[in-house]
């Protein structure tokens, strides 16, 4: 039997889990398939590649290899990837590492791409939807840098910052939607359940 929700949601992140809830989504969790091939990157690496396109390609694998129940109910895989004049930042491994990254956006622009895949598994039909915003990364004085660092609210966040984090006002966003940066685009989720129940 079909659990009584919109889609399943391949993620372990606690902030598209938020957004979700907090957009009246009816959802459940399941473990997404697997975000890198074999031999490839990993979350700490920058792979080399269009970072729009890895986005796309990390959440197409999320989705279509996500461990669920054989149900009608659609898979959401996503993905967010920051890039840096066409280069990805990954994830920090470790205080140093998120230094080194976030003084490299620091006093520039950068974007960021959030993709969503949505898949029916039983139908073998799927859909994608790419986000994409700019951001700005301020100066900050050099005591709010180091309170962020030390905060740790940079860990497991692509690029080292999460927009929405309270340990730091120096990251804004110039172009695009605000959830884009966090890590989901409620419309594009939308859209794709739209488009699923009139296709499928």
């Amino acid at each position: 039997m079909a659990p009584n929700v919109d889609l399943w949601l391949a993620s372990t992140s606690p902030r598209r889990r938020e957004l979700l809830a907090a957009a009246g989504v009816a959802f459940q969790l399941c473990e997404p398939g697997p975000e890198y091939v074999p031999g490839g990157g990993d979350e700490h690496s920058s792979e080399r590649g269009e970072p729009g396109r890895l986005a796309l390609d990390r959440a197409v694998r999320k989705a279509l290899g996500a461990k669920v129940p054989a149900t009608p109910v659609p898979v959401l895989g996503v993905d967010t990837v920051v890039d840096l004049d066409g280069l990805e930042l990954g994830k920090p491994a470790d205080r140093a590492a998120a230094e080194r990254m976030l003084r490299a956006l620091v006093g520039r622009r950068h974007l960021v791409h959030t993709a969503h895949c949505l898949c029916v598994p039983h139908l073998g039909r799927s859909w994608c939807e790419l986000a994409t915003a700019e951001v700005e990364c301020g100066p900050p004085p050099e005591a709010e840098l180091q309170r962020y660092l030390d905060s740790g609210q940079w860990r497991g966040k692509a690029g080292s910052y999460g927009v929405q984090d309270d340990a730091q006002s120096f990251f804004r966003v110039v172009r695009g939607a605000f959830d884009t940066v966090v890590g989901l685009h409620l419309p594009a989720v939308r859209a794709l359940l739209a488009r699923a129940r009139a296709e499928a």
